[in-house]
């Protein structure tokens, strides 16, 4: 198996690179590739069973666009063939039509794989929890960004909410899905808090293979399960 993980010295906020050094740890006979920003990624050319990529600051958000764009038609190959593709925090944006930063008076265009525009205002943050269902699996995970995502979205949701907003205050469904890309603005290590969601990803790749330290992940898992199932706990 071989796993790609885009740009982690300008894509790494927030942790979310920690979701690839867990697949290293439950997956220790597979192909890891660190892509730099500045390097050509693995998957111009090659076809990797897994790709990650995390949130970004806004400008670097538009330089990853001004790179993805020219090989559109690669990355929608991937999707129809089934890579499994996560994007975490803003880098879930990269695939909607649209993003427009409000703040900034700019817009750019996006992969367009989702009909949908995220709108970005610096001046307006939102903190959150996420308890949500993605193939029967329950996920657990926390949400800081600037930014809310437009459309409807409920034919190609990542996860139906149980508790917490989705793509934005109106919607019950978070993030975006086709096939196995996977789009969520959950930041962080959402690989280390869901082993069960981990091992979904890996089966999707054609793994057997279980979450690393997985008595103690789904420990974890549990008691963060119970706690935001809490209805005294605030979203």
């Amino acid at each position: 198996m071989k796993i790609e993980l885009l740009f982690p010295e300008v894509c790494g906020l927030y942790g979310d690179a920690q979701n690839y050094e867990y697949l290293k740890k439950s997956l220790p006979d597979a192909e890891f590739i660190v892509t730099d920003f500045l390097s050509t990624p693995y998957f111009f050319e090659k076809d990797p069973d897994i790709i990650c990529i995390g949130s970004m600051s806004e400008e670097m958000q538009r330089k990853v666009l001004d790179k993805f764009r020219p090989r559109k038609d690669r990355i929608n190959e991937l999707i129809e063939k089934g890579t499994v593709i996560l994007a975490t925090g803003n880098a879930a944006e990269l695939f909607c039509e649209k993003i427009e930063y409000i703040t900034e008076k700019k817009e750019t265009e996006g992969l367009g794989v989702f009909p949908l525009t995220a709108k970005t205002d610096l001046f307006k943050r939102y903190n959150g929890k996420v308890l949500g269902e993605c193939d029967g699996i329950e996920i657990v995970g926390f949400r800081a960004q600037f930014s809310f995502i437009y459309g409807d979205n409920s034919d190609c949701f990542f996860l139906k909410m149980i508790r917490g907003d989705g793509i934005n205050k109106e919607s019950g469904f978070e993030g975006m899905r086709k096939n196995n890309l996977m789009c969520t603005t959950c930041l962080g290590p959402i690989l280390p808090l869901n082993p069960l969601f981990t091992e979904y990803i890996i089966s999707l790749a054609g793994g057997s293979e279980k979450a690393a330290f997985r008595e103690e992940a789904m420990s974890a898992y549990e008691k963060r399960l119970a706690e935001f199932h809490d209805p005294k706990v605030k979203f």
